[in-house]
């Protein structure tokens, strides 16, 4: 057994972890060292969040044995694993927004702080270790996402956190902040704090963590130093087949301008105008805020806009709400799948359906042979992975709950397919099958707009790329021929 003095301070051995129907862990072993990042990969499904949920006491393990610190925890809750020193920072921040900062720090803990004088000048102090200048007054329904993320970290501070664990800390952070996270981390590990890293995007693992273990389908397949493993290597063993390339080959198919857009203005927006070719993909490029989502919300008609125009194939058309979008082939697949795109509790083929109730409806009645129906054509069309169509869609990995909301509107086959944000949160191996899918809509005849605050991914999908910098469009690209640095300025503006 690992003692306090020790090199190690989580070791994990042979835990397993089952649930009706499914194994999510079987036989999993890993060290952690004191003072390092630790990285953990894997697609959805490899029982990365499952083994987090065991080590901060929201799940209990089947078999095995958990040592931290010294100590052997058998069973344990959040709030205990909180006092022994290891926090979790979860994709979705668990604050209460109501609130100010320096209460969301000490929430639960307001007595031991002699009352909200000494709760905001002990969260001033801990704010100040890590550099960050927010007001402890301040509502955290207010912070932006970077600064959500400095109050979580404060928090585990506030509990002399020896181990905390990050769960896709960058998802929403732009490059300038992921910088700032990084520098906290950094400090953090001078400190003697051990930091379990997890995340999709590996070109942060490779920059930040010391050590790597790779998840497949609740095993682990390998733990390496990072400078061991190169990235084709880290992705076979994620996915368990070779990748040689982690896009598809750019498609070739531009025609003659489908849609025109012409002076979108809003509260956001300035004299925004642009066109779209049929078979093409048409890249967005922009800081979080820049207004990406206000173009396609306005487009959509679910923003107000003032004295615009929309034409598609040349004919000037009247979007005022959603439902004229999709009357005229237009889709929407929204950056935030689940509270923009999904009815969680509702099941895969309803979820599915959504789109075509039009079509399936008579007399107020749906037509259920014919609802079954479209939703087993798009989960064996796009390999959607579920045990049924009449499965939550909430229990489904993030892959296969965007591969639900694409597969909505592939089955009234758009001209125009709308996707903000395809890939966050998803893993290697189910962002190609997202690029293969658009690749699929172009070569169709359809035509995609693109959202993406992954510039890769935006160079090596898109046939055209404009940059969006406070409202405005402030360049056109082609991203075969320009640098990614020159996309980039043009972004910042």
């Amino acid at each position: 057994m690992e003692t306090k003095d020790s090199g190690i301070i989580l070791s994990i051995k042979d835990v397993s972890k089952s649930f009706p129907g499914v194994k999510a862990l079987d036989n999993v072993s890993i060290e952690v060292a004191r003072g390092i990042v630790h990285g953990i990969v894997g697609e959805n499904g490899a029982g990365k969040s499952t083994l987090m949920k065991i080590l901060s006491g929201v799940y209990t393990k089947d078999t095995g044995t958990i040592v931290f610190d010294g100590e052997t925890i058998e069973h344990t809750t959040p709030i205990e694993s909180l006092n022994r020193g290891l926090s979790i920072i979860y994709q979705e921040f668990n604050l209460v927004n109501t609130m100010s900062v320096g209460e969301n720090i000490f929430l639960g803990r307001f007595s031991e702080m002699h009352g909200m004088r000494g709760t905001h000048a002990e969260a001033r102090k801990l704010l100040d270790s890590i550099g960050c200048t927010i007001d402890t007054r301040t509502l955290v329904g207010d912070l932006s996402a970077a600064e959500k993320q400095m109050v979580e970290i404060t928090k585990a501070l506030s509990f002399q956190s020896k181990l905390i664990i990050m769960d896709e800390p960058s998802s929403s952070l732009t490059s300038d902040e992921l910088k700032q996270l990084f520098g906290i981390i950094g400090d953090l590990r001078a400190r003697g704090v051990s930091i379990i890293y997890i995340s999709h995007k590996l070109d942060e693992i490779f920059e930040l963590c010391d050590i790597v273990t790779v998840m497949r389908d609740g095993h682990v397949i390998d733990t390496k130093p990072v400078g061991e493993l190169t990235r084709a290597d880290m992705i076979t063993k994620m996915v368990g087949r070779s990748i040689e390339h982690e896009y598809p080959e750019r498609p070739r198919c531009v025609g003659e301008t489908l849609l025109e857009v012409r002076s979108i203005n809003t509260h956001k927006l300035h004299d925004v105008s642009f066109e779209l070719k049929k078979g093409e993909i048409l890249g967005l490029v922009g800081l979080v805020g820049a207004g990406r989502t206000e173009i396609v919300r306005a487009i959509c008609g679910a923003d107000k806009v003032k004295g615009h125009q929309v034409l598609i194939n040349g004919k000037p058309v009247k979007i005022k709400k959603p439902a004229d979008a999709k009357r005229h082939g237009i889709g929407l697949v929204p950056e935030d799948r689940k509270l923009q795109g999904l009815v969680l509790r509702f099941s895969v083929q309803s979820n599915i359906v959504m789109a075509s109730l039009d079509n399936l409806t008579k007399f107020g009645f749906v037509d259920a042979s014919k609802e079954k129906g479209i939703a087993e054509r798009q989960i064996s069309n796009l390999g959607v992975k579920t045990p049924s169509a009449q499965t939550t869609v909430v229990s489904l990995s993030g892959g296969n709950q965007q591969k639900c909301v694409v597969g909505r509107w592939l089955e009234i086959n758009p001209q125009i397919l709308i996707m903000d944000e395809p890939t966050r949160g998803i893993d290697v191996g189910a962002k190609y099958e997202i690029y293969m899918l658009m690749k699929q809509v172009v070569e169709n005849g359809g035509s995609i707009i693109m959202i993406s605050s992954e510039l890769p991914e935006v160079l090596n999908m898109s046939n055209r790329v404009l940059t969006i910098c406070e409202g405005r469009i402030t360049g056109e690209f082609n991203p075969e021929t320009v640098s990614a640095q020159t996309i980039m300025d043009s972004a910042i503006g």
